[in-house]
């Protein structure tokens, strides 16, 4: 609870401990984990994130050896950031699309999700998780998602948009699609940089520092998705399903809505299974989460994107912690153009909704809320 409004974070990352995923993996690959470096099988991001001259975060520290490796630590920083509810996305498996050994991934996204039910998630305290689905194997995901869809802490599924190949709205993935939407769980696309300096996000090459190459990639590589996903018939070919991006901030939403607008309206033939223009499927069940949340001087100019792409009914508050460039509730607390309900719906009740945090019935974070300071109620019992 934060100033009295209900907080659902749909992106908290979890530093999942490679060695411990691997007790949940069949062999052989649980010997090989265990006995190598995990760098060697999995890609590790590009650049030094603890840079001297980053933003100062004296209350966490972001490595792989601290920061959110515990099960206990989960809830004390939730309680610390003022969330009631955290949607947790691993850490490590970001850099699943650059790891083209297809059945290294799908034993590891097993394994993830087993250990994260078995040892993480707690509905009651309001800890929730997605399977990580590798695309490079649709039938696996597909079944992934089958085996775990009706435990009451998975909430999603989540494809790591950077590196696949073909890109996200191609038809070879709706075995993935269809069994999302069969158990009602929106797909998460999330952001990723590419692995180096040098390639940035995979279409671009040059760069040579972190700040050229995060500023862009973790963007660039949803830009590619949302255009394919929408310019494929993706909403037409699974007409319930959910879809939400994290991890690129917000102004990129307008800009890609209306440009494909243009190029829909000037070469509609080769869209052929959209019925209306992609902007309207965009504000119809699309939905963004608000990290990294750009800040201009001027606020009328970011009050503008929430107009443009209807975020109060669209965007979600993200937190992305404990990445360095993390946000808190107070991002979306500060906007002075927004009401206090504008603000519940984007901190809380459109998480709410998208995610159905209430599979199962009313779990015990919500119920414990105090009556007087529940902004709204989100969804219907």
């Amino acid at each position: 609870m934060r100033q009295g409004y209900k907080v659902v974070d749909v992106d908290a990352h979890y530093l999942e401990p490679i060695n411990e995923i691997a007790n949940y993996v069949d062999e052989p690959w649980r010997t090989r984990i265990k006995s190598i470096n995990p760098d060697r099988l999995i890609p590790m991001t590009l650049g030094d994130r603890m840079l001297e001259g980053r933003i100062r975060r004296d209350d966490m520290d972001y490595s792989y050896n601290m920061g959110v490796t515990r099960p206990n630590q989960v809830s004390t920083v939730m309680s610390r950031l003022g969330v009631d509810a955290s949607i947790l996305v691993a850490n490590r498996l970001v850099t699943f699309g650059h790891t083209p050994v297809r059945d290294l991934v799908v034993a590891l996204a097993n394994g993830y999700i087993d250990f994260m039910l078995d040892q993480v998630a707690s509905p009651d305290k309001g800890i929730y998780t997605m399977p990580i689905v590798p695309w490079q194997d649709p039938e696996e995901s597909s079944n992934i998602i089958h085996r775990v869809a009706a435990d009451p802490a998975v909430v999603g599924v989540c494809l790591m948009s950077s590196g696949a190949y073909p890109p996200l709205g191609d038809v070879r993935y709706d075995p993935i699609y269809r069994a999302a939407q069969d158990h009602d769980l929106p797909i998460v696309f999330h952001s990723a940089p590419g692995l180096t300096l040098v390639d940035g996000a995979s279409p671009a090459d040059g760069f040579q520092r972190l700040i050229e190459a995060h500023s862009f990639g973790f963007t660039a590589s949803n830009l590619l998705q949302l255009t394919s996903v929408l310019m494929q018939g993706l909403p037409e070919r699974f007409p319930k399903l959910r879809y939400v991006f994290q991890e690129s901030g917000v102004f990129w939403i307008p800009m890609m809505m209306y440009r494909l607008d243009e190029y829909y309206l000037k070469r509609r033939s080769e869209a052929p299974l959209l019925k209306g223009l992609p902007s309207e499927y965009v504000l119809d069940r699309f939905y963004f989460g608000t990290q990294p949340l750009e800040s201009p001087k001027n606020q009328h100019h970011l009050e503008a994107v929430f107009d443009m792409a209807d975020g109060t009914k669209h965007f979600l508050f993200a937190s992305d912690y404990p990445h360095f460039d993390y946000d808190d509730p107070s991002a979306i607390l500060k906007l002075s153009f927004l009401s206090r309900e504008n603000k519940a719906d984007v901190l809380g009740n459109n998480a709410m909704k998208v995610f159905n945090l209430r599979k199962g019935g009313v779990k015990a974070w919500e119920s414990t809320l105090q009556p007087r300071l529940m902004t709204s109620n989100p969804v219907k019992e």
